[in-house]
């Protein structure tokens, strides 16, 4: 991986706004901070303020383990895309998934809520993903091989998607967040993007087998065995490379300015 933030790094991010490019955004530890108690996660003020600038300039998408609802509750401008449930949930978008992807939801949750966690596990139901939670746990490698035990009895057997201090379930050969970004791209006939995210639920996008040069990823903080070409080096950073984006595009859009007035 490749410090974002040095020569190169930067000389290919500003190429960006160069072309038509779609900027794709995780929520938890990317656009807000990761917090003990998720429903108290949000972008700070800043971070909103650069974010609403930005999306008046070009396409902005979030992709998050997050529902839309909920993500709608946490963004109070207006992306052009929002995707939800890990990939699954495409805003505006109802297909056979979703319906499919509810009802087993339902019923594993259905299964894990009689089950008698302890170790300060929690189960969030997102509609169409279920995360059992244990950031809170004092014991958390006690927490992880109790949750381990409990979805191995799920029948039928979910995909799992680790995150931190999460265990994230979805139906087996549900969308994944790559494939998500990819339909993106394809509907809007957007040829490049770029993406940041934090966890391993991002490496679906960092290690899409795309063209080269079309997909430019950013991981926030590094990480040897990650597929993301570029890192920051902590989510304190993510306001430098929404101003970073912001004073490119605006300087393109004036250099095309002064070329038509000639």
């Amino acid at each position: 991986m490749i410090p974002l933030f040095n020569k190169d790094g930067l000389v290919v991010l500003e190429s960006l706004s160069f072309t038509n490019t779609l900027y794709a955004f995780d929520f938890d530890g990317t656009l807000a901070k990761i917090v003990r108690e998720p429903s108290s996660a949000k972008m700070s003020s800043e971070t909103h303020s650069l974010m609403v600038q930005l999306s008046k300039l070009v396409p902005v998408a979030i992709i998050s383990g997050r529902s839309v609802l909920d993500l709608k509750k946490r963004v109070a401008f207006k992306p052009k895309f929002l995707i939800g449930n890990h990939g699954l949930e495409i805003q505006g978008n109802e297909n056979s998934h979703l319906v499919s992807a509810s009802n087993m939801c339902a019923q594993w949750l259905n299964i894990l809520r009689k089950t008698k966690f302890s170790y300060g596990i929690e189960i969030e139901d997102k509609k169409f993903s279920l995360s059992i939670h244990y950031i809170k746990s004092r014991k958390k490698a006690n927490a992880r091989m109790e949750i381990k035990k409990v979805l191995e009895t799920l029948d039928p057997k979910p995909q799992i998607l680790l995150g931190k201090c999460v265990f994230n379930i979805v139906p087996t050969g549900a969308p994944h967040k790559g494939t998500a970004l990819l339909r993106l791209l394809k509907d809007a006939n957007i040829k490049h993007a770029f993406y940041i995210g934090d966890d391993d639920t991002d490496e679906d996008i960092f290690s899409l087998p795309y063209q080269s040069g079309q997909i430019f990823t950013v991981r926030v903080g590094e990480k040897k065995k990650s597929h993301a070409s570029y890192f920051i080096k902590n989510q304190r950073e993510i306001n430098k490379i929404i101003k970073l984006l912001i004073k490119y595009h605006q300087s393109n859009v004036g250099s095309k300015g002064m070329k038509g007035t000639k």
